[in-house]
């Protein structure tokens, strides 16, 4: 009788942990905007911009404000966050593995780094194996999410109804005559919302991906009628050629755009001003700042839904894009690029009571590091595979310091990016060095600077460790 009484409170102890445990696991939200830039108010990337619901959110947690892509591509960039690995060891750097007349004899796909794992699973994978209610709805993946999880939902297709015939120079038109009811990122909102209140004896671990500001620049009207085109400001530009003080290879990448020669021989900047001068610029802006304004709302109704079910849990929130956008910077359109506008992503933490809220953090982070952040958020263990760092200790201790961050195009060009300093290393020996204290749009670069040759040195020896580590 004794052994009998004793087998059940064994038993009732280790049912009342387990209930424990779960109750104590935090449900986890990861946001992933498509193409989104610094253009947010709480960034102050363009004065314009109206993002009331991501400066709210920002005000909630902890702005990284130095946080940025592993490739500046929607493809691997999505793979690098995904699975926690650098593209050297997902063998992708590129949507499209296109020899540009620029790259020298660097393999453009395949796995450089010596010990790559071997069989990588993604956090959605790992989160179900956690005894997680795992779902993912919109574009989290670049193409379909191929985990087994409980829920997903594919990004909606567009519907298309514009205002008026004016297209773009991609044959793109813009303002549409439509209620937000009927586009995609708001079908996506909206599914969000549904899997978050529902019932679960599980935590919850949900993704979920919104497509705007990615092209095509289609929203309803009432967000471009927002930004009158009059009244639209170009992004900043300095008084002198940008261009003049790059290497040829430097030169060539921002008259490139992702592998494609859409008006040769003209660039994007130059076809764009070939079509309208700087007004045809400004449309293109201000379609641009349509899209974020939208986007913003559509996030907006997702998180106001988070505040108002808090589903008795606490709740972490991470929110970032999977790469940055020039809009004529430097005389580049679109990513694919090594400069810090292109690869800078928005990075906002809310994870109540491990940081103040409403501070911003500098250190360098970047996309590999968020798949051993949510383990550490959780409380499970780490695969083995990761390559990242948790940022936990940067919440909550905001003296900790981080050496650099890491940005491959291609296995021979690295961007190393630290607290203040960028060095962009090319696989034909020439690079670039920015002092983002003194020069934060990089229109200066101190490659060939004898006051800065220390710092140059020591990046290039990160860059080459990091390539062939």
């Amino acid at each position: 009788m004794y052994k009998i009484y004793s087998l059940a409170i064994v038993i009732l102890m280790t049912c009342s942990l387990f209930s424990s445990e779960q109750e104590a696991k935090k449900d986890i939200v990861f946001i992933v905007v498509d193409d989104l830039n610094d253009w947010i108010g709480v960034m102050g990337g363009h004065p314009q911009s109206k993002t009331p619901n991501l400066d709210a959110l920002a005000s909630r947690g902890v702005l990284f404000n130095n946080a940025h892509c592993n490739a500046p591509q929607c493809g691997p960039s999505r793979m690098s966050f995904l699975t926690g690995l650098y593209p050297k060891s997902t063998g992708k750097y590129f949507n499209v593995a296109k020899k540009m007349p620029f790259f020298k004899d660097q393999p453009l796909k395949g796995v450089t780094s010596k010990n790559p794992p071997k069989k990588p699973f993604d956090f959605h994978t790992h989160f179900m194996n956690q005894n997680y209610r795992v779902v993912s709805g919109g574009k989290v993946a670049h193409g379909s999410l191929k985990s087994k999880i409980d829920n997903k939902f594919d990004r909606p297709k567009e519907v298309k109804n514009f205002t008026n015939k004016k297209v773009n120079l991609w044959r793109e038109g813009g303002p549409q005559n439509l209620q937000d009811s009927q586009t995609g990122d708001y079908k996506t909102a909206q599914w969000a919302i549904e899997q978050w209140n529902k019932k679960s004896d599980k935590p919850l671990l949900m993704s979920v991906g919104f497509f705007r500001p990615h092209r095509p620049f289609n929203v309803p009207k009432e967000y471009f009628d927002k930004f009158p085109l009059e009244s639209i400001e170009l992004p900043v530009r300095p008084e002198f050629d940008d261009l003049e003080d790059l290497p040829e290879y430097g030169k060539a990448l921002a008259r490139s755009n992702a592998h494609k020669d859409l008006f040769k021989p003209r660039t994007v900047h130059e076809h764009i001003l070939h079509l309208g001068g700087e007004d045809e610029w400004k449309y293109m802006v201000q379609s641009y700042l349509a899209c974020i304004n939208y986007v913003d709302t559509q996030i907006g109704l997702f998180l106001e839904a988070l505040k108002n079910n808090p589903r008795g849990n606490n709740t972490v929130i991470i929110l970032t894009s999977d790469h940055g956008w020039d809009l004529g910077e430097k005389e580049h359109w679109c990513k694919a690029a090594l400069w810090r506008q292109t690869t800078r992503v928005p990075y906002i933490v809310v994870a109540p009571g491990l940081s103040n809220s409403g501070t911003v953090n500098n250190q360098p982070i970047s996309h590999v590091d968020i798949y051993p952040t949510l383990c550490d958020f959780a409380g499970v263990a780490k695969p083995k595979h990761l390559e990242g760092q948790s940022i936990l200790p940067l919440l909550k201790d905001s003296k900790a310091k981080r050496d650099a961050a890491f940005i491959s195009y291609g296995p021979q060009n690295t961007a190393v990016q630290s607290e203040r300093y960028r060095y962009i290393s090319y696989e034909d020996g020439s690079g670039e060095l920015y002092d983002h204290q003194k020069d934060p749009h990089e229109w200066s670069n101190l490659s060939s600077n004898p006051e800065y040759a220390e710092i140059k040195r020591k990046m290039i020896k990160q860059a080459k460790a990091f390539e062939k580590q």
